[in-house]
């Protein structure tokens, strides 16, 4: 695509002086469309992909910190004893093995967590970029990339504060490992006693306010960096994208959770 006919081009946009990180996250929460926007003319990538780790790596790190490490690996080996996929002696030789490197995955855990904030990024960036290709819609990479990033630090730090600030309110063992938060339909349904099967359960625990809310900020990001994509429309792609993923991770938790 030549540089004329990009959106974000510094043809056809006056040059200004980019807004620092507070100031766009701060334009992310209250005008979403015009900050999303002003980062597709001057996308900086460097310093949120950094921030983004880093919110996601201490979000990680007081889970682990706080919960152990044991617990947080050993509900997914309890799993896989009461669906026969290990018997109770292989399970308690593959604890025994956590117990021992428990400090290096204590480390490595807020490694991964800060590795897959930017890689997820990187995914929305790539599935947008892919879907503009094919319904031809027209952007470049680093604008998308850099709304995927923006909309996705500005919901981790707000659901990894409610995630910290819950990790000290409540007592350890208390907290749900596969839903800590709390804030979607299945946490709703399971304070009310509703009792779901796996995979209804699974999906309920999507519609939630920051899983939606991160939706609806890539969407209007999306169209703020695209030529010939209404934000309506973005909504609605993003939307049914959204439902897609939820449905094969629900039926993937559901085979192997």
């Amino acid at each position: 695509m030549s540089p004329e006919s990009s959106p974000v081009s510094q043809s056809t946009v006056p040059e200004a002086v980019p807004q620092g990180l507070f100031s766009r996250l701060m334009g992310v929460y209250f005008s979403p469309g015009e900050t999303f926007a002003e980062i597709g003319r001057t996308p900086r990538l460097l310093i949120p992909m950094l921030v983004l780790a880093v919110v996601s790596a201490v979000a990680v790190y007081v889970m682990v910190d706080r919960i152990g490490v044991e617990r947080v690996l050993g509900q997914g080996i309890e799993q896989a004893v009461a669906s026969g996929r290990l018997t109770q002696q292989q399970a308690e030789q593959q604890l025994e093995g956590i117990r021992r490197v428990a400090p290096y995955i204590k480390v490595g855990f807020p490694l991964y967590g800060a590795v897959a904030g930017v890689v997820m990024a990187l995914i929305f960036a790539g599935i947008c970029k892919l879907v503009s290709m094919l319904m031809g819609f027209e952007n470049e990479f680093k604008p998308v990339f850099a709304v995927s990033l923006y909309a996705l630090l500005a919901v981790s730090l707000l659901s990894s504060l409610a995630l910290i600030l819950l990790l000290y309110l409540k007592p350890p063992e208390e907290i749900d490992l596969q839903n800590p938060v709390g804030s979607n339909l299945a946490a709703l349904l399971a304070v009310a006693g509703v009792e779901l099967p796996k995979f209804v359960r699974a999906l309920a625990s999507y519609v939630d306010l920051f899983y939606i809310w991160k939706v609806l900020l890539l969407a209007i990001g999306y169209a703020a960096v695209s030529r010939r994509l209404k934000t309506s429309t973005a909504i609605t792609i993003c939307g049914v994208i959204a439902a897609i993923l939820a449905l094969i991770f629900s039926g993937f938790s559901t085979l192997f959770g």
